[in-house]
């Protein structure tokens, strides 16, 4: 059969009443011991002499396509398809144990999409920013000032920020991670959508002033950007709208390009002193 065909099939199957009936008799046999059904209910329905609609229903019971269908039916009621996380061992949180937290994220090879920095006060490690559309932002569960204390079991302490990109790199798919949450805030309103036109070039790799430059974003003049976050009065969120990617990455904010032009000197505009005090500090991306 062809797709059209195929999809015609599924249709009528779905819509017709003996599956709703199959359906209807699969939940009521749900709420009996399996040693009755198996022992009971199947050696009555296979003796002979019964009625034409009773084998095709034992017929269509042990047809493979309708026991997965009726498996599928009763994850989804159960919702019974998310990830399965691993236990929390005894010992794993000490005296911590109120606060800390367990996360485990599904990444599919991609960057999670936040930079991490040394806290100057804790000495910890702690998440600095999250990139809009990452794997980290949609997940919800990470957030900016949370500290990282392991990542898939590897302790945290004595590490520096650099170390934590070649550790992530090991794990591929899902990445578990123990925190510590920071003061969580206000939750910030949704942003409009705004959209703006370059009319410089700019390249990340080439400004001394950007936190990160692996995860700014480049653009020529006349490209059409969206800014899909103004958090950070220095270094706006933005992506291409016109490209398959539509990675996040960091661009100078309005009014830090309206201090270089002013300025005429961009090199001048943030010392190593300067950027401490504005919070850049130097991030790492995860």
């Amino acid at each position: 059969m062809d797709a059209s065909e195929d999809s015609n099939f599924l249709q009528d199957m779905l819509m017709g009443n003996t599956l709703h009936l199959l359906i209807k008799v699969h939940l009521h046999l749900q709420h009996l011991p399996d040693a009755l059904i198996q022992s009971d209910l199947q050696p009555e329905l296979q003796r002979s002499g019964v009625s034409g609609d009773v084998c095709e229903l034992i017929s269509l019971l042990f047809k493979p396509d309708i026991k997965a269908l009726l498996y599928v039916h009763d994850c989804v009621a159960l919702k019974d398809y998310g990830p399965l996380l691993p236990p929390l061992p005894d010992d794993s949180c000490g005296s911590d144990q109120d606060s800390v937290k367990v996360i485990r994220l599904i990444r599919n090879q991609e960057l999670l999409g936040a930079t991490i920095k040394r806290d100057g006060s804790t000495g910890g490690i702690v998440v600095a920013r999250i990139m809009k559309g990452g794997a980290a932002d949609l997940s919800g569960l990470i957030h900016v000032g949370d500290e990282l204390r392991e990542v898939n079991g590897i302790t945290m302490e004595h590490r520096q920020p650099q170390e934590i990109p070649s550790i992530l790199a090991l794990y591929k798919e899902t990445v578990t991670f123990k925190v510590i949450p920071g003061s969580e805030g206000e939750q910030a309103a949704p942003s409009p959508l705004i959209f703006v036109k370059a009319l410089f070039d700019y390249s990340p790799l080439k400004d001394p002033s950007i936190p990160c430059k692996s995860v700014g974003l480049a653009f020529i003049k006349g490209d059409i950007l969206q800014i899909v976050s103004q958090e950070d009065e220095v270094w706006w969120q933005a992506r291409h709208i016109n490209e398959s990617d539509v990675q996040t990455g960091l661009i100078p904010s309005q009014q830090l390009q309206e201090r270089r032009v002013i300025l005429q000197r961009p090199e001048t505009i943030f010392n190593s002193q300067q950027v401490q005090q504005q919070g850049a500090g130097k991030k790492t991306p995860i």
